[in-house]
């Protein structure tokens, strides 16, 4: 095969072609023009294809759009890693950042260290000019097109970035009073002009879990008005999952946004089967006019922070108070103690995983179960788990192993739900990860849907290609037709599949031998061309 060359009109021909709509694949080609689009689709005549247009022989392969990652968090993974083989090489070639509540709308907040990796990263690799510290949104975007990352970045701005320009840096537990609403709702208004596709919230976290609806809401309209969507990290997903969901159908409720539940899942044995009636509650408001979905990663086990196994009130006031709490000899007693019971309801300690630490002494731990480290230290679980939070300063990564696949997969063949990573653009280097940031898509696909016979080859790319679209608004991706962005995979139907392991998770996924950003390969013959086509997409 002939690599399809950045700037040249490339065929790919006699391919097995997938929409990306959803409806079953037909035999046929793809013509792609010199500047990066869909010229057409299916049988070809040869009078329109250009004399020099590369060609490439898709016979026995799929060809499909490029997939769409609406749920990453990659915000400067985007600047440090631009050449995006964690992402390219499960076939994405749209990374959305700014999930969980925090977006990457101010590098003032970046940490010394992490800046200098940023500015050393995209001077090595090629940026015309060192970065700057932006203070917007539109700065992170014009960044990311400075660094001429190979696959297209897109971001939403998170509630807490807008908290914290509404109370500095206070860590205050109350929910924002009318007039600060109004100051909330005039920042939102600005990020969704400068390009952001939505607001993310983090309602399980430092500062989402002090906003109430009605703050939840103030944000969220500008974004309405604008066309954008709200995707939340719902508060609860073990025993409030229910009660967290119907808070976030209320939002969209008053605020006439369209939401997304981001990752939706049940977690802990205690709450198995209430995936079924969460969808459920989103299938109501629906039928009600609102815009309410879901999205999810086909991993059993979530990745999140150590500090989520501790009790609300320590950390209503913050990471920072919550510390104190925990050295507090008064108070540490009863964080230890309904740490344990929370844990315990939701699995126990054996399935949590410390999966990353800052601290050299403390890397003998990762990849061991907080059950098993607590021998070692000859402590109580929940004391260890406690200990280790002091030790590193709150900054502890964690697996936890608490979803059922029955769950999983009555998530998965809902018609509203759409396959997303909840990962990073990450490399080897940097230590291990979820599976998730390196395998998801091909696993849907290949595992799911392929061997496991859960959906349709066609339907599975749809939840990777279109519906993420949609949710986005991306109008010109996400679709096998005439007029879009030639962002394309080309695998082989037959031996797709992630190979990632919690124990080995940096093995990239096979079957997939060629993608292409916007009509530019980025991967050829299942190889990295260190091409870099991507963009920093913006609303509208």
């Amino acid at each position: 095969m002939a690599q399809g060359r950045s700037r040249a009109s490339v065929l790919l021909e006699d391919g097995l072609l997938y929409d990306g709509l959803g409806n079953p694949p037909k035999k046929g080609s793809v013509l792609v023009d010199d500047g990066g689009k869909i010229v057409a689709v299916g049988e070809i005549k040869s009078a329109i294809i250009p004399g020099d247009a590369v060609r490439v022989n898709a016979r026995g392969l799929a060809v499909c759009p490029g997939f769409i990652n609406i749920h990453s968090h990659s915000d400067t993974d985007m600047l440090v890693y631009p050449e995006s083989k964690t992402l390219l090489k499960q076939g994405i070639t749209t990374e959305v950042v700014g999930n969980c509540g925090g977006g990457p709308v101010d590098a003032s907040d970046i940490e010394e260290d992490t800046w200098q990796e940023i500015v050393s990263a995209m001077v090595e690799k090629g940026a015309p000019n060192p970065p700057v510290r932006w203070t917007s949104l539109r700065g992170y975007l014009d960044t990311a097109s400075l660094g001429r990352p190979a696959a297209n970045v897109a971001a939403l701005f998170g509630h807490g970035d807008v908290r914290r320009k509404v109370l500095g840096d206070q860590e205050d537990g109350k929910p924002l009073d009318e007039e600060r609403r109004r100051q909330a709702s005039v920042i939102a208004r600005k990020y969704m002009e400068e390009g952001a596709f939505g607001v993310s919230s983090g309602l399980e976290y430092v500062p989402g879990r002090c906003a109430d609806v009605m703050e939840l809401a103030s944000v969220a309209a500008p974004v309405a008005e604008f066309g954008g969507f709200h995707a939340s990290h719902i508060r609860n997903e073990g025993p409030e999952l229910l009660e967290s969901v119907s808070e976030i159908i209320r939002v969209a409720e008053i605020s006439g946004v369209r939401s997304e539940v981001s990752h939706l899942k049940a977690v802990g044995p205690a709450n198995w089967g209430k995936a079924k009636d969460a969808l459920a509650l989103l299938d109501e408001a629906n039928e009600r006019g609102l815009t309410v979905t879901a999205d999810f990663y086909p991993y059993l086990a979530s990745s999140t922070g150590l500090s989520i196994v501790l009790p609300d009130w320590v950390l209503e006031r913050g990471n920072v108070h919550g510390l104190s709490v925990l050295k507090n000899p008064e108070l540490r007693p009863k964080a230890v103690r309904e740490s344990d019971e929370r844990t315990e309801i939701q699995g126990g300690w054996g399935r949590v995983v410390i999966t990353g630490v800052q601290k050299t002494e403390n890397k003998w731990m990762e990849g061991m179960d907080v059950a098993s480290i607590a021998a070692k230290m000859g402590k109580h679980p929940a004391e260890a788990a406690v200990d280790i939070l002091i030790s590193e300063d709150m900054r502890v990564r964690i697996a936890r192993f608490a979803m059922d696949e029955g769950d999983l997969i009555y998530i998965m063949r809902h018609p509203n739900t759409c396959v997303v990573t909840d990962g990073w653009n990450g490399v080897p280097e940097k230590g291990k990860t979820h599976p998730r940031s390196v395998g998801s898509f091909p696993r849907v696909i290949g595992h799911y849907a392929r061997d496991k016979g859960v959906m349709s080859m066609e339907e599975a790319i749809r939840k990777c290609t279109s519906l993420p679209a949609a949710r986005l608004g991306l109008k010109d991706r996400g679709v096998l037709a005439p007029g879009y962005w030639a962002d394309l995979i080309v695998f082989d139907p037959d031996t797709i599949i992630d190979r990632a392991t919690y124990d080995n998770p940096w093995q990239y996924p096979e079957g997939i031998e060629a993608v292409y950003v916007n009509g530019t390969a980025v991967i050829f013959e299942g190889e990295m061309t260190g091409e870099r086509p991507g963009m920093a997409l913006r609303r509208g």
